[in-house]
């Protein structure tokens, strides 16, 4: 049974690292994932706070009924705790998919940075506390 999971952030920071292709360290950073049978299936890494600021990370590898919680969460945990007014993602251009799926999220376009990634372009994209739908009564509620 699957089950959220917000206190092992190096366990679910390693997967993500693994997952969207990270060879550095996080840094400064929090993660939260939901775990299946000990394996993560999904997670989200927030990292590089820069006061206004941080950037994000989503891996998922199986869909389940937790995902709306999890990105309640996150968010919850990146504009009300932390009090943040953005979130920053950036993505390859050749993942269209993956654009659209983070779009779906609920973030927006807001720069392409020209020949910044090994083979494409970088897409900068944006998610605004004021336009999160996922900031909801129920995250609140939640103990991070």
């Amino acid at each position: 049974m699957a089950q959220l999971v917000l206190d092992q952030k190096d366990k679910i920071g390693d997967w993500v690292a693994i997952q969207v292709g990270q060879k550095t360290t996080w840094g400064d950073f929090n993660a939260f994932g939901i775990v299946e049978n000990d394996e993560v299936i999904a997670g989200v890494v927030i990292h590089n706070y820069a006061g206004s600021n941080a950037f994000c990370h989503i891996a998922i590898f199986k869909k389940t009924k937790l995902l709306p919680t999890l990105f309640k969460c996150f968010v919850h945990y990146s504009f009300n705790v932390c009090k943040l007014k953005r979130l920053t993602a950036l993505l390859p251009t050749n993942k269209p998919k993956v654009i659209n799926f983070v779009k779906h999220l609920g973030f927006e376009e807001e720069f392409v940075m020209k020949d910044a990634g090994k083979a494409s372009d970088i897409q900068g994209l944006v998610m605004w506390p004021s336009k999160c739908r996922w900031l909801t009564q129920e995250a609140k509620n939640v103990r991070l």
